[in-house]
């Protein structure tokens, strides 16, 4: 209260302990609506005390988001006393959400523009059972996605910007009312029933700055917007070319308020013809899609991002990144699916394998390049580390008896990833000839 700061953790905690307290409230109302308002309070706290949680939760996430991002959720909806927690990323809800018959075999491209991330998925849904009686029977497959932060609130920052320039003084001074009142400037611009042509900025004691919607388009256009658009669709595309082309897409998608931004729907109807851009349903087809998932229709997902083993390189002195799990590979795989040897230097005792998540953060993708081994490495920029690693754990110490004796490879060890996300290493001592860890869980992927 007051002065106090508030964690991400401690915001994201109230915030959900409250969606479930208003969704408890609201299953009580519905049970007995005449009671009055202090009855129902009491009854709700006893009902919440004994038998009241929701135990059954699923929230969506942005495609780009990491895996502690997805466990932090799943930490804070257990200690909210939920038993089950699942996530689905928000184009693949948007899918299953939009009303799109999925009883035959169809192949989408979702387009999830909102407020804060851009996403962008390639979505199948595989025919029921012609029973049609089991949901849990009902599939569908995530192809391919990508994602960027960008959203209506960096349009929104875009825009204040640009009103910013229209001023002859006191721009930074006036630049926090323009930008708190871009929002609604953007959502005139956008909205194409509008008879006028034009919105306004106010400023008490100055006047009104007036923008245009052709403005508007056109600062989307030098800001990039639409490229961004199109690279992302092409990007998404060419990472599921082995599974279809692009003439097999049966539906595009728009979802979320920035799709309703004038030029994007345009856009994709340029790409792939107005007949196959579906627009109706840009603001409930996500929690329906969650709704659908949680009923029970399972969703055969991908692994997000790549992930890399951080090893020292001699020549650069410095660290490197080989990789191990690329993105878009599908799980559970074959045991082993990766198996890769190392060495240990002469009078080494202790072995550690840090696994790191690489994103793109934004990137369209990061400088692999392949050696003799053929195996990948990358050695990123202090900026590139710093945007796209997260280290997921600095490995378990594993110590080698008797210690390394020469440059040969001393273990092998063979990954696979399990159902359940999980990257599972057996590590075997070729010197011993004997596994010193069998089929170990090492980190849980995104």
């Amino acid at each position: 209260m007051g002065t106090e700061t508030i964690s991400a953790r401690q915001c994201a905690t109230i915030f959900l302990r409250e969606l479930l307290a208003a969704t408890a409230e609201y299953e009580r109302q519905k049970s007995d609506p005449h009671r009055t308002r202090l009855q129902r309070f009491i009854s709700l706290l006893r009902w919440w005390r004994k038998e009241g949680q929701v135990t059954d939760l699923t929230m969506t996430v942005p495609v780009e988001s990491y895996e502690p991002y997805r466990a932090e959720l799943y930490q804070i909806a257990r200690k909210l006393g939920v038993s089950r927690f699942r996530t689905l990323d928000e184009p693949v809800a948007a899918a299953l959400g939009y009303g799109i018959d999925l009883s035959d075999e169809k192949h989408l491209l979702v387009v999830d523009f909102g407020g804060g991330t851009l996403d962008l998925a390639v979505v199948r849904t595989h025919p029921t059972h012609p029973s049609g009686r089991d949901a849990s029977q009902h599939r569908a497959t995530l192809l391919a996605g990508r994602g960027a932060e960008l959203g209506g609130e960096t349009v929104d920052q875009w825009l204040a910007d640009f009103a910013c320039q229209k001023l002859r003084a006191h721009q930074m001074a006036l630049r926090p009312v323009l930008l708190a009142q871009a929002e609604a400037v953007k959502k005139d611009l956008s909205n194409k029933a509008s008879i006028a042509d034009s919105s306004f900025f106010l400023l008490q004691g100055a006047g009104r700055i007036e923008i245009t919607r052709q403005e508007f388009i056109d600062l989307l256009e030098e800001r990039g917007l639409y490229r961004t658009l199109e690279v992302l669709t092409d990007a998404v595309l060419d990472d599921c070319r082995h599974e279809l082309d692009e003439a097999d897409l049966d539906a595009v998608l728009l979802v979320g308020g920035s799709t309703l931004l004038p030029g994007v729907r345009d856009l994709f109807e340029k790409l792939f013809g107005p007949q196959r851009v579906h627009y109706w349903e840009p603001f409930e087809a996500v929690v329906k899609g969650a709704a659908i998932f949680g009923a029970g229709y399972s969703v055969d997902q991908i692994i997000h991002h790549d992930y890399a083993i951080r090893v020292y390189n001699d020549a650069e002195q410095k660290a490197e990144y080989e990789r191990l799990i690329r993105r878009g590979t599908s799980y559970p795989t074959p045991v082993p699916f990766e198996t890769r040897y190392y060495a240990v230097t002469e009078g080494q005792q202790l072995f550690r394998l840090p696994v790191c998540e690489v994103g793109y953060a934004g990137r369209m993708n990061l400088p692999w390049k392949r050696r003799s081994n053929g195996n990948e490495y990358w050695i990123p920029t202090e900026a590139e580390e710093a945007e796209c690693v997260i280290t997921l754990n600095e490995g378990d110490t594993l110590r080698l008896i008797p210690p390394g004796q020469g440059p040969q490879a001393r273990l092998r060890i063979d990954f696979s990833i399990d159902s359940n996300r999980y990257l599972c290493a057996t590590i075997h001592d070729l010197l011993k000839q004997r596994d010193l860890r069998t089929d170990e869980r090492v980190v849980k992927l995104r």
